[in-house]
């Protein structure tokens, strides 16, 4: 298990070091992107200040991670099966969910090596740079994991479908509009659709804990930490349940070395 995931964390930077223009294009894509979007919103209200810059770029910056994350696990399973490689992965001799999870810890490092620069860099830029609490990294850490659970739901359903590049790009979208990333969702029925996504009550308890300065005790007795709790596990667990369920249906009709 060590040995590979150590291997996955290797094989991860190399193949990051060997496309470092792309990363670095991607990179002052969203820095420029999210001073445009500051822009437009300044513009459109005379009240969004700093506040409003720290509420927006600690959702941008939750979803850019975690929503990278989750595309990244999900398209292992779905670029090995268009590439017709997949059949290897289950040839290791380790369960496939090992393997999936190594090469998922090394997307993960990568897109943190990104995020982290970037929203410094923001967070310098628009005024807003705030010490890191450790309750903000405990929050941070298991909003990714409740996106860590849906991308192995979503490669899970690759592996059955072979095909699953629209469905994979449909939900990052979906994360970053529905979430409440970029704004709160007040009206009822949004509020209630950012709550069972698994970014959005992990947004909510950042704000509140860097704009309010919540504690752990605060954020327990309003509900925000215990409903990121359930949220997580009932990812992790939807994700286990669909990644077994797609190997299964794989393995039973065969197709793993079918692209």
């Amino acid at each position: 298990m060590t040995t590979v995931l150590w291997g996955e964390i290797r094989r991860t930077y190399h193949w990051a070091r060997s496309y470092w223009v792309e990363y670095l294009s991607n990179f002052v894509l969203y820095l420029l992107g999210f001073l445009l979007l500051v822009a437009v919103f300044r513009s459109a209200t005379d009240v969004f200040g700093p506040d409003g810059y720290l509420r927006t770029l600690l959702g941008y910056i939750t979803w850019y991670i975690c929503a990278n994350v989750m595309s990244s696990i999900a398209s292992v399973a779905e670029a090995e099966s268009r590439t017709g490689t997949l059949e290897q992965l289950f040839l290791t001799g380790l369960p496939p969910a090992v393997v999936f999870l190594s090469r998922s810890v090394g997307r993960i490092l990568l897109e943190i090596v990104q995020g982290v620069p970037l929203a410094l860099l923001l967070s310098i830029i628009l005024g807003v740079l705030r010490p890191v609490p450790l309750l903000a990294i405990l929050v941070f850490l298991l909003t990714l994991l409740g996106a860590c659970g849906l991308g192995f739901a979503l490669a899970g359903i690759a592996l059955v479908t072979k095909r699953a590049e629209g469905l994979i790009r449909t939900t990052w979208q979906m994360l970053v509009f529905f979430s409440g990333a970029l704004a709160p969702m007040n009206p009822p029925a949004l509020a209630f659709i950012a709550k069972i996504l698994p970014l959005g009550l992990g947004i909510e308890n950042l704000r509140q804990i860097y704009l309010n300065n919540a504690s752990a005790s605060t954020l327990w007795k309003n509900g925000l930490l215990l409903e990121l709790l359930i949220n997580t596990l009932a990812y992790m667990v939807i994700g286990l349940v669909i990644f077994t369920w797609g190997e299964r249906c794989a393995r039973r009709q065969g197709t793993l070395a079918h692209y």
